[in-house]
């Protein structure tokens, strides 16, 4: 009898610990990237015989996808692990004040994140023709659910 209470006691500790390592392994979720504003970069290329890009222009959005890109990445990154903080702040009842300075943060990289793409929108427009951002646009909006 008392080795069956061992191995539920055993059994009831590794459920346990299971449990509490399961909250911890789900603080990072890939769905938490913040969803672009405005992403006409990827159309951009994906349409750039549809658009008739130049050479130059082809370049042109090369040179500024491998300026941009990686403080980009960055923003998106930080704002996933900051929300996983967020999350395990919320779910381990941390102080008030500790989770609205994460929010603060994630507030404050989402708005850096606004930024970025609206100067990749804005380099767009200089780099494309009236006409061919016009067909851009309409392909970015007719895409959006």
């Amino acid at each position: 009898m008392t080795a069956s209470l061992n191995i539920l006691r055993r059994g009831a500790i590794l459920l346990a610990l299971v449990s509490s390592a399961g909250l911890a392994v789900a603080k990072n979720v890939p769905g938490d990237a913040a969803i672009p504003v405005a992403e006409l970069m990827p159309l951009t290329m994906k349409h750039e015989a549809d658009l008739k890009l130049s050479t130059e222009q082809i370049q042109a959005l090369a040179d500024f996808r491998k300026q941009a890109m990686p403080s980009r990445v960055a923003v998106q990154k930080k704002i996933v692990e900051l929300r996983g903080q967020l999350r395990m702040a919320i779910l381990d009842n941390q102080p008030a004040a500790d989770r609205e300075a994460l929010m603060k943060q994630i507030a404050d990289a989402e708005v850096e994140h606004f930024k970025g793409r609206d100067r990749c929108v804005e380099a767009l427009r200089k780099i494309l023709s009236a006409e061919q951002f016009a067909q851009l646009s309409k392909l970015y909006l007719a895409g959006l659910r």
